[in-house]
């Protein structure tokens, strides 16, 4: 049985939901579902913390057109649970466009009633050949 928090969701509900927030870069529910303590390894390696992501969101350096999930992935254990999604994401860049495979990796928690993002990772992969 998946473990539901004070609002009654669960992990997954919470991944749409923050995927949502990424799409609309809606501060308000990214800082609700993000843990003011994140810890999250962009795709360059570099390392960032909550208030990066809520201030690229903001001026737009994060800027997602799209996110089509391909498959999304969620377990639960008894510290929290874990989400795997792979999406084709299309991010405006300048004046265009960038189109790009990328894989979330995020660590959730329970956290004063609410699943938040604790830790994570976000990589681009090439596209195979089929």
């Amino acid at each position: 049985m998946s473990r539901r928090d004070r609002a009654g969701r669960t992990i997954d509900d919470a991944e749409t939901e923050l995927l949502d927030a990424m799409r609309e870069s809606d501060l308000a529910v990214l800082d609700r579902l993000i843990s003011d303590q994140l810890t999250f390894i962009g795709p360059d390696g570099a390392v960032l913390t909550k208030q990066a992501d809520l201030e690229a969101h903001r001026t737009g350096a994060t800027s997602f057109e799209k996110i089509d999930v391909l498959s999304r992935e969620a377990t639960e254990g008894d510290d929290g649970g874990r989400t795997k999604t792979v999406a084709i994401a299309v991010l405006r860049v300048g004046e265009g466009t960038v189109t790009v495979r990328l894989i979330w990796h995020r660590e959730w928690r329970v956290i004063d009633g609410c699943w938040q993002v604790a830790s994570g990772a976000v990589e681009a992969v090439a596209d195979r050949a089929d």
